[in-house]
């Protein structure tokens, strides 16, 4: 299984390669030539990073030339993407990188990933529908619930189903407190 530093890198690319050749796309899309040096780029892009374990070096080259073509054809182009701040980019990413991570599991995994995203779901669902939760406890349900997402999104399944009982452990804790007083 890929490392997560791999996975992300791979997104990283993957996510930059997805954006530019889409924006190339739309720009060659009457030039026969063009579109056929586009879709080489892409499909050697994509073989490298398919390749195991994925040739990043080769794959940023091909991303570099796509950046190259669409900084000389269309640097003034209105709809030209930029590239993301900092926090959009790693959102966009992370994104990616889930995706790939997924991908690379086995299938009993994957579906036991599911069965615990939708337990999470539903008791979260439930926490929150709870009359008389204050401001606190609502809080610390989220970020119970995120820290059970984000183990999930690592493949931690394990400590997935640990915050969910902690998540679950925070709503009837302050709720007794809260009927007490």
């Amino acid at each position: 299984m890929a490392g997560l530093y791999e996975v992300w890198q791979r997104a990283e690319v993957s996510r930059r390669l997805d954006v530019l050749s889409g924006f190339i796309a739309m720009c060659v899309a009457r030039d026969d030539d063009a579109r056929r040096r586009l879709a080489k780029l892409v499909a050697d892009a994509d073989a490298a990073l398919s390749a195991s374990p994925p040739d990043l070096v080769a794959a940023s080259e091909y991303l570099d030339e796509l950046a190259w073509w669409a900084d000389t054809e269309w640097a003034d182009h209105p709809y030209r993407p930029v590239e993301a701040r900092p926090d959009e980019a790693d959102r966009q990413t992370r994104d990616y990188a889930k995706d790939l991570r997924h991908a690379s599991l086995p299938v009993g995994v994957r579906d036991e990933m599911g069965r615990i995203e939708l337990s999470l779901e539903v008791r979260f669902l439930a926490l929150c529908r709870q009359p008389g939760l204050d401001c606190r406890t609502r809080q610390d349900i989220f970020y119970v619930a995120g820290r059970a997402a984000m183990a999930l999104d690592l493949g931690h399944l394990e400590a997935a189903e640990r915050e969910i009982r902690r998540m679950e452990q925070v709503g009837s804790v302050e709720q007794q407190v809260s009927r007490c007083v």
